[in-house]
């Protein structure tokens, strides 16, 4: 499909049966655990244990969880209870190395794929070095894109769903094209690291950028999560969610499942007033997506808070901020777009994997202290 469809898609998309998607009436209401079942990190100082900006987790068919610390740049392995078993990884440029850490993801057989600025990186079932996959991910600094944090996802078969933002301004002496709306494009494409192929996916209004003494307050962006066949793409500002193949195709386009919030007036005077704040009429519609089993996505609420925000303190689990006011509202729609449930995350829990019977995500106390945390999912 042409990228300017999508944008209508995105922006166009309305209940023409009436059916109100933010409806509570027919919700499921699902819950976790009150208390999680494993605990690795937080108050416990043991060397083993302290972790700092963990930039991804991931439980495998035993049950063990591999926690990404790029604090250390280490994977740390932990058993089903929550205890240290070892480490793989470190800081260093040989095989099994990292400079940087940027994502996780499970493959069959439980070995991990790694993410990091360096290329891909696989470790076996038993968390020792398999193999690696340098690459140079596209767009780049020449096209005047930027990678947008948290924006790239390694697949099973080792090629990279990435989403990059064009810029304008003047960078490195290159002039970049200004863009004509407040909202610079963002390219959301697939990269294949053996062939060097980046085959875009689609061309969506990207984030809303500040400049100079400009800024919003909500920042509207382009979110996603990555399914076992399908890739789920959002804009926050927009009513609808996207469903798609890798290689392009729209699966379906789904219905975003809250009502647009009102941002009230005493919001609008929280503000510094070193910076010229422009305040939506209404809350983005959503904050984030996570794929779920079954063909499923979770889709989060955007909080309602007075102050401003940077959207990477919603999006990225290195810089997310705590959730005063209870934690985070999410709504399970499935994979014909109907929403199925409602569920709350803990204050100041990030999502990180939704399983079958468990969440996994990192939380973050009122000392910033982080610990990667599994509840069971209760349905």
């Amino acid at each position: 499909m042409p990228p300017v469809l999508l944008v209508t898609l995105l922006t166009t998309a309305s209940c023409d049966d009436g059916t109100d998607p933010g409806s509570t009436d027919t919700l499921e209401r699902w819950a976790l655990s009150e208390v999680p079942t494993i605990v690795i990190g937080g108050a416990d100082e043991r060397e083993d244990y302290l972790l700092h900006q963990v930039v991804g987790a991931t439980r495998l068919a035993d049950g063990r969880v591999v926690v990404a610390n790029e604090g250390t740049l280490q994977l740390r392995y932990y058993d089903p209870e929550g205890e240290h078993l070892y480490d793989a990884g470190g800081q260093g440029e040989g095989p099994g190395e990292f400079e940087s850490l940027s994502g996780i993801v499970r493959l069959p057989g439980d070995s991990v794929l790694v993410d990091s600025w360096l290329g891909l990186t696989r470790f076996g079932p038993d968390g020792r070095y398999a193999s690696s996959i340098p690459y140079d991910l596209p767009p780049y600094y020449g096209e005047c894109r930027w990678s947008v944090e948290g924006g790239q996802h390694p697949l099973a078969d080792g090629s990279i769903v990435a989403v990059a933002l064009v810029y304008a301004g003047i960078f490195g002496g290159r002039r970049c094209p200004i863009p004509s709306e407040s909202q610079p494009p963002a390219v959301i494409g697939r990269f294949i690291p053996t062939t060097g192929v980046f085959d875009t996916i689609a061309e969506l209004p990207g984030t809303e950028e500040s400049y100079r003494d400009d800024a919003y307050a909500y920042p509207k962006t382009v979110v996603f999560a990555v399914g076992d066949d399908r890739i789920y793409l959002g804009q926050t500002g927009s009513d609808t969610i996207l469903a798609m193949s890798v290689t392009g195709d729209t699966v379906a386009t789904l219905l975003a499942p809250f009502e647009p919030v009102p941002v009230p007036a005493d919001a609008k005077v929280s503000g510094s007033t070193r910076l010229n704040w422009t305040y939506p009429d209404h809350y983005p519609r959503y904050a984030r997506l996570a794929a779920a089993p079954r063909e499923r996505v979770w889709v989060m609420a955007y909080p309602t808070l007075k102050e401003p925000i940077r959207y990477s303190e919603l999006m990225s689990p290195t810089t997310f901020r705590r959730l005063e006011d209870g934690g985070a509202k999410w709504r399970v729609v499935d994979r014909d777009g109907l929403p199925i449930a409602e569920v709350r995350t803990p204050e100041g829990f990030f999502l990180l994997e939704v399983g079958d019977d468990h969440v996994l995500g990192v939380h973050k106390d009122e000392f910033h202290r982080e610990s990667v945390q599994l509840y069971r999912l209760i349905r």
